[in-house]
């Protein structure tokens, strides 16, 4: 309330009510020891906020002071930086295919691993529409930069939301690559591994290679979507892929007995 009065006023934080209101709140603080109660005199309570304070658009004027102009000056800039992001789509020639992270066998659970990935990509299409978000990586990343404009409040509500969403939805397709026969339990660990490289690298295969890159912009083309290329499902088994391309680079020895549980770990004893 102080910083409304000050900024509605010439006179800033000299002005009357602000000069009032730190005396309201110095008794306030004086409480224990007065046993005085402070209570807002109804004049003092404001009805609209300065626009930087970030308010719903019904309860917000534009300020005038130097808070308030360079407030929007950052927003400008900012809305403008997001403009020209929303422009940089990821063509489909620009991505990246790393032949390392093909192994033998892998071709057994293509089929399973595209049908994962339209439905991974189904659903991740839907959270970009339900929190009308543009781009995957906003997702994924937790920095959504997108969003309409809320209040601070809505906006930090809905990102939570959102985040717990894909947390849920990443947690799930997690699950799924676990899921194996149910002959897997017979096998010992380091043929229970090799057979999660493989299902690792097949689901990175049809994310990534160009062919099923193609695939992927035909099918979106058919159901008269716009041809965005979703990559994210390919890491949710970053630790098994992880494994293999240290393999390839021969950089140390890949210990099946011992499972990958965390990437950050697993790397760290080897690079």
């Amino acid at each position: 309330m102080h910083v409304v009065h000050a900024d509605l006023s010439e006179y800033g934080a000299l002005d009357e009510k602000c000069i009032h209101l730190a005396e309201l709140a110095a008794t306030a603080v004086d409480f224990p020891k007065t046993g005085k109660i402070v209570s807002m005199p109804a004049q003092l309570k404001p009805k609209l906020y300065p626009d930087f304070m970030g308010k719903e658009e019904c309860q917000s004027y534009k300020s005038s002071k130097i808070l308030g102009r360079l407030y929007r000056h950052i927003k400008d800039a900012y809305d403008e930086d997001i403009s020209e992001s929303f422009e940089l789509n990821l063509d489909a020639s620009d991505i990246n295919y790393d032949a390392d992270l093909e192994v033998t066998g892998s071709a057994d659970y293509f089929d399973d691993a595209w049908a994962k990935k339209c439905s991974y990509d189904r659903q991740l299409f839907g959270l970009l529409g339900q929190y009308k978000v543009k781009r995957e990586e906003e997702i994924v990343t937790g920095h959504t930069w997108s969003m309409p404009k809320y209040t601070s409040r809505k906006l930090g509500d809905l990102k939570e939301k959102l985040s717990h969403s894909y947390g849920a939805l990443r947690k799930e397709f997690r699950q799924i690559f676990e899921n194996m026969d149910s002959d897997f339990e017979l096998l010992n660990e380091d043929e229970k591994n090799e057979l999660y490289e493989r299902k690792a690298s097949a689901w990175y295969q049809v994310t990534y290679h160009p062919k099923w890159v193609k695939k992927t912009l035909e099918l979106q083309k058919s159901d008269g979507a716009d041809g965005v290329v979703m990559l994210s499902i390919a890491w949710i088994a970053a630790d098994y892929l992880a494994r293999i391309k240290v393999r390839r680079q021969g950089t140390g020895k890949v210990g099946f007995a011992k499972p990958v549980s965390s990437l950050v770990r697993y790397l760290a004893d080897r690079i």
